[in-house]
């Protein structure tokens, strides 16, 4: 009979699911007799393009993390409102992740960055690992300053993280004290290991033009602000979906089989908002970057510092990039010189052992 590890995600962003995802294929490298589940409502095509098969998932949201209105924009009260709904409801949420845990007879729970899972793998004395560079409590905690209404959601969720068993804290992290047990390890992330030439090749980059990733899955871009992007005749921009853009000189790649951090290392550059996925790719592969805001979200300046300290970097107001304004602030970019830092990127392979060691499977 295979152990079974239940692996909870949340849904906010893509960099969770993906360095998650990472994390799990080194476990199954390590103990191919494990059997691990996903408990997510991230986009299910991801699981078998990082870990290089299926995994069995379990559709539910585990965490609200932040609602936003589009990649840019975060939406505090909307999310305040599902957080006071989640606290209201916790015990039925409770009673079926309980449920849950106890028929699939789950020996170990691992989450990244949800809390509740803490609570319910202590009422099943269950171990329990959490992985991540913050604990939400930290990120919540920060609007308690102007909206005293978030103090108790505050403290709800110390409680929560308060009953992880051990807590793996990731480079370029906030606040993960209210874990009781919290040990550093190296930054995970995906590195490619593709022929870029062939790369550029298949994706029909020209030689004459420099090729920046979007990477966006939501930009929401009036008709001037096109002709704009489209004016800039010395750069081609490549999205994938979900994102949807009409451009002239954009390339959309849909090929599931083409890895995203292939195709992140074959462009010169990447415009985005600073997420810890992203940011970590891009420090994996030397890739300069273009960063706009992301609205108030504490995680921000510290991947900002990060940025400007290991790789060529340049900030473009949101409205800017709104207004398709880029053309300046690309110029600026790839004038920039190269920087060389040598990043620790063994932290899948050290946590999944430590998960292992902690789980006792």
């Amino acid at each position: 009979m295979k152990n079974v590890v239940a692996y909870y995600i949340t849904p906010h962003g893509f960099g969770h699911a993906v360095r998650s995802l990472e994390i799990i294929r080194e476990m199954l490298r390590l103990a191919p007799h494990l059997n691990v589940v996903v408990v997510s409502t991230v986009p299910q095509w991801l699981i078998p393009l990082n870990v290089g098969r299926s995994l069995p998932v379990r559709p539910v949201t585990p965490d609200i993390g932040l609602v936003q209105h589009d990649n840019v924009r975060i939406d505090l009260e909307g999310t305040r409102e599902v957080l006071a709904q989640w606290r209201e409801n916790e015990k039925a949420i409770l009673e079926e992740e309980i449920r849950f845990l106890r028929e699939e007879n789950v020996k170990g729970v691992v989450s990244d960055v949800a809390f509740i899972p803490f609570m319910s793998s202590r009422a099943c004395d269950i171990p329990s690992v959490g992985v991540g560079n913050f604990t939400w409590d930290w990120i919540y905690e920060a609007y308690c300053r102007s909206d005293q209404r978030w103090e108790e959601i505050v403290a709800w969720i110390k409680k929560a993280y308060g009953m992880c068993g051990l807590f793996l804290q990731l480079p370029m992290h906030g606040e993960c004290s209210a874990c009781p047990t919290v040990k550093s390890v190296p930054l995970v992330a995906r590195r490619s290991h593709a022929n870029l030439k062939e790369i550029r090749k298949a994706l029909s980059f020209q030689e004459n033009r420099k090729h920046f990733l979007l990477a966006f899955t939501d930009l929401k871009l009036e008709e001037r602000a096109l002709k704009r992007i489209e004016a800039i005749d010395w750069a081609c921009f490549v999205h994938r979906k979900p994102l949807k853009l009409q451009l002239s000189n954009s390339i959309c790649v849909t090929e599931p089989q083409m890895l995203y951090q292939d195709v992140l290392a074959a462009c010169d550059g990447v415009i985005t908002k600073p997420g810890y996925g992203i940011v970590s790719d891009c420090l994996a592969h030397g890739t300069p970057t273009l960063y706009t805001d992301r609205g108030p979200f504490p995680e921000y300046e510290i991947l900002v510092r990060e940025l400007h300290s290991s790789l060529p970097a340049l900030h473009i107001p949101s409205r800017e990039l709104l207004e398709g304004r880029w053309e300046k602030h690309l110029k600026g970019l790839a004038s920039m010189p190269k920087k060389t830092t040598q990043v620790p990127l063994d932290g899948a392979s050290v946590c999944a052992r430590m998960i292992l060691d902690h789980i006792g499977v």
